[in-house]
Order: C-alpha cells, then structure tokens, then sequence
C-alpha cells in the first residue's frame, strides 16, 4: 500500500488506512474464500478473495454502502516487486470463479485509487465515487464498483 498507493495518496492518508484497517481482512479467510499467488519458490506474490461479511472499513463509509450479506471482493494487494505480472489478474479470475461457484450473481468491491485501473478493466462498473472518513477528520479516497457474473456464468457453462 506505501508502494503502489503512493502516486494516489498521501503519507498521513496511507498511514491512517493502515493503523485502522490494514490490508488483511481476517473474515475473507474465515469464510474460505481467500487466494494467494506464489512463485516457484512459495514466495507470496499477491492475495485477495471475497465475503459477505461487512468489511472492517464499512464503518467509516455510510452505513448502507456496505450492508452485511453483500459479497464483496477485498483485501487484493500485490508484491510492488510482482506488479505488472498479471497476479493481480488470477487473483481476480479466481475470486470471480470462486463467487460463481457459491451462487454469487453481483460482486461489489471499494476500489483504491491505486487499484481502480484493475477493477476497470475486469468490467467493475462505477457506482460512485466516496472516501473513507478518518477520526482525525482527514479522508481516503474510494470508488464504489460493481460487476454481475451473469455472463461469466453463461461462459462456464
């Protein structure tokens, strides 16, 4: 997050979504739906996956934005060392397959300005733009996306 979200955000900002947020969101593990990308050596390259439970950020968005039971894409970080290397990319083909399998119709994701570019170009259409409000009154810059499976559902079958 330092790395890559650098170019979109400021020290303050980045260290605030860290100290309250983080980059790991424990209940996408819990829920089963977590994926890591290795090299040939089990380096971590990259992780992310999908919940339905609220995520821990949700409480500073309006409360309706991120409604328990929504499945939402979270916690997709790369390896600055690994960018441009498309494991970003099988994350995300693998979270969406995963969603699929489990009779999600409709994923929903907060995209970082760092990461907008990903979630664009996966078809993720723009709800709104929004920020995170931080206790010390600063903010964090968001972008509500959405995408239905429909088609990837008809292209598995």
């Amino acid at each position: 997050m330092r790395v890559l979200g650098g170019d979109f955000y400021t020290s303050n900002e980045i260290a605030n979504f860290l100290t309250l947020f983080g980059t790991m969101d424990d209940a996408v593990v819990e829920e089963g739906h977590y994926f890591v990308a290795e090299d040939h050596c089990s380096a971590i390259l990259g992780s992310g996956g999908w919940t339905r439970s609220r995520p821990r950020y949700a409480n500073a968005i309006a409360a309706s934005e991120a409604a328990a039971g929504m499945p939402t894409v979270r916690s997709v970080f790369v390896d600055p060392a690994a960018t441009r290397r498309g494991v970003a990319s099988a994350i995300m083909l693998r979270t969406e397959r995963d969603a699929l399998e489990h009779g999600v119709d409709t994923l929903h994701l907060t995209a970082t300005l760092s990461g907008f570019a990903l979630y664009e170009a996966f078809g993720y259409q723009i709800e709104e733009a929004t920020e995170l409000k931080f206790p010390d009154q600063s903010r964090f810059e968001c972008i509500r996306m959405r995408k239905s499976l429909g088609k990837l559902r008809t292209r598995a079958a």
